[in-house]
């Protein structure tokens, strides 16, 4: 029985069982499983849904084979390989040139044709390259050459022929011809891209040899002053060594004449 307004509601035991509570019949939930096509112990194409079938409403999922999710071209696209690795080797770019030992004149022929996908050295992303030659051992200023810089360019052109006199045979069979490609830099020192050390071994007299070779990094050399260094602290090393062997009674002689 209810009360009037501002008393306090009052419901008896009747009225309360009399309430329904049932909220409705429960709706089952659709799996998520009948969402991905499911392929049954039976054979395909029978008659109606069954377990093995998607629904009617959703279409399967056409997926793409792994290579193509990643990026990569199948073998049946017919894309051509590369020959060169795709390391810091041919990041430096490649180096094309011609080698000729004329044995009646005693003279090499070098002929520096072009570079190709040199690798940028200045703040515009290109460079400024030239190449120089040297004959190893003994490179110094009398031996070496040097071509004319192409500016702003990292697929450089020089055609230009640079030739050593009085190259004998001997020279041929022990001598490496290093041929190294750099950045010229008016405000700094010019840097270093890439070398090439051919074998003059390689070559047959008065035949033309052609080379397109990737550049390589150069391999530094230690200096007579870092040398030098390193067999001083070395003599040092061996006399406290001696010292310790002989005794500790000189290095404690030696500290009481220090004190």
């Amino acid at each position: 029985m209810r009360g009037r307004r501002g008393d306090r509601m009052t419901i008896n035991i009747q009225e309360h069982m009399a309430i329904n509570v049932c909220p409705g019949p429960i709706r089952p939930i659709r799996q998520i499983s009948d969402y991905f096509p499911r392929r049954g112990p039976g054979p395909e194409g029978g008659g109606g849904r069954g377990c093995g079938e998607a629904p009617a409403h959703l279409a399967p999922l056409a997926l793409a084979p792994p290579a193509a999710l990643l990026g990569a071209s199948t073998p049946d696209d017919g894309a051509e390989v590369d020959s060169y690795d795709s390391d810091d080797t041919t990041a430096l770019g490649t180096l094309e040139f011609d080698l000729l030992y004329d044995q009646a004149s005693c003279t090499l022929h070098c002929r520096i044709l072009r570079a190709k996908g040199l690798k940028p050295m200045d703040f515009n992303g290109l460079a400024d390259p030239y190449v120089k030659l040297h004959l190893l051992p003994g490179a110094c200023k009398a031996n070496k050459l040097k071509t004319k810089t192409q500016r702003n360019t990292l697929n450089p052109v020089w055609n230009e022929e640079l030739t050593y006199s009085g190259i004998t045979d001997d020279d041929i069979t022990h001598k490496v011809l290093r041929i190294s490609v750099c950045d010229e830099d008016k405000l700094s020192h010019n840097e270093f891209i890439g070398e090439i050390r051919v074998p003059l071994r390689r070559l047959k007299p008065s035949q033309k040899k052609h080379f397109n070779i990737c550049l390589e990094r150069q391999v530094p050399l230690p200096s007579p002053s870092s040398m030098s260094a390193a067999l001083r602290g070395i003599s040092c090393y061996l006399k406290e060594l001696e010292q310790v062997e002989q005794g500790p009674g000189l290095l404690e002689e030696r500290g009481r004449i220090l004190l």
